[in-house]
């Protein structure tokens, strides 16, 4: 299994844990679905306690709510994973599995591997702090639009995304256009600093890696210190359920849309470590060859500086959240009255993304 692999498939069972209310008996299960590069999806799935049963049943369905008898096929509980032939590389399944009458929640795959689209992934799937889960299907991150394959774009197209949210500023929109733009495009300008300059900079050799690690930190300082209202704005448009399915983006989807993920992860009461895997996750959806491509031929002290643009760091996250503390006293404090995430906005967001 290739290390990015490995990291989806982490995600996967840290994010989808299911403790079976009622009857302590009741098995657990824990599971995770991928999809291959062909367009298969893997199902894996551990149950405790391993003498549950012999059998697991496993459900498919084009629709998250409906899902009929008979099961699309059983598997010894033992065997931990099935491969689930797809039609085609397209179109989007969901699956609920099933260990004598205890049933998982719905199941589908949070990344889509893309021809030339980077970052892209369903934020449906995790479980708040109450065991809600939030639906799949409605919001997606990712990076921006600009160069799809013909693949990519009906990968989108099937999805029947209706809102891009672009957090690019507009000389990024205007040289770099979106190819994609589903039934209405909106535009929150969000500056994240010069990123075509900064690119020279590390073909040239005069950006190293502590230059990144600086204009990083000072561009998530800016972010919290000078672009609450956009973020505001943002969370205006998803509590109108009108607007979904939604897509929101910056460039690779990783600082200006890690944030605004990161926000709405917290809103909806999703716990902080599976906040920080999904903001960590995209370190394993971007390739920093296909976003720099001549770095690989960089000395290595060159190559350090574009590997931290274009990955995640925990420590930019927390620096953030030291911003938001110096700001109004804590992140949720912050969330309010610079976001306008009230009480009643939050409501709100569980109400159109939750499950019942």
């Amino acid at each position: 299994m290739k290390i990015k692999d490995i990291a989806i498939t982490k995600l996967l069972f840290i994010s989808s844990l299911l403790v079976s209310s009622g009857c302590s008996k009741q098995p657990e299960i824990s599971f995770s679905c991928d999809r291959d590069n062909v367009g298969n999806y893997v199902l894996r799935w551990e149950v405790s306690p391993r003498d549950a049963a012999k059998k697991i049943k496993i459900y498919m369905s084009d629709d998250d709510s409906v899902f009929n008898e008979p099961p699309l096929l059983e598997a010894d509980i033992n065997d931990y994973v099935a491969n689930i032939p797809a039609t085609d590389s397209v179109s989007r399944k969901f699956f609920k599995l099933r260990v004598n009458d205890t049933y998982s929640p719905v199941i589908s795959n949070h990344y889509f591997r893309m021809d030339n689209l980077q970052n892209f992934r369903d934020i449906g799937g995790y479980f708040t702090s109450d065991g809600r889960q939030i639906k799949w299907g409605k919001l997606y991150r990712s990076g921006d639009f600009s160069a799809l394959s013909s693949k990519d774009y009906q990968t989108l197209n099937a999805l029947g995304i209706r809102t891009v949210v672009d957090f690019r500023e507009t000389e990024e929109h205007e040289s770099s256009p979106d190819l994609f733009r589903g039934q209405q495009m909106i535009s929150i300008p969000i500056a994240s600093g010069n990123r075509s300059y900064i690119r020279e900079r590390v073909l040239d050799g005069s950006f190293y890696r502590g230059d990144a690690i600086v204009f990083t930190q000072d561009m998530y300082k800016i972010l919290i210190q000078h672009y609450s209202d956009e973020y505001a704005e943002f969370f205006d448009l998803l509590c109108d359920e009108s607007n979904y399915p939604v897509v929101f983006h910056g460039y690779l989807g990783k600082d200006r849309t890690g944030l605004a993920s990161y926000f709405l992860l917290r809103a909806l009461g999703v716990p902080d470590d599976t906040n920080v895997d999904d903001y960590l996750f995209s370190n394993s959806c971007i390739s920093e060859q296909q976003v720099i491509g001549e770095a690989r031929f960089l000395p290595e002290r060159m190559q350090e500086a574009a590997t931290v643009i274009c990955k995640a760091d925990l420590s930019y996250l927390d620096y953030a959240k030291t911003w938001m503390i110096s700001l109004n006293g804590s992140v949720d404090e912050y969330m309010v009255h610079r976001l306008g995430l009230t009480q009643a906005k939050r409501e709100k967001l569980r109400q159109i993304l939750l499950y019942p």
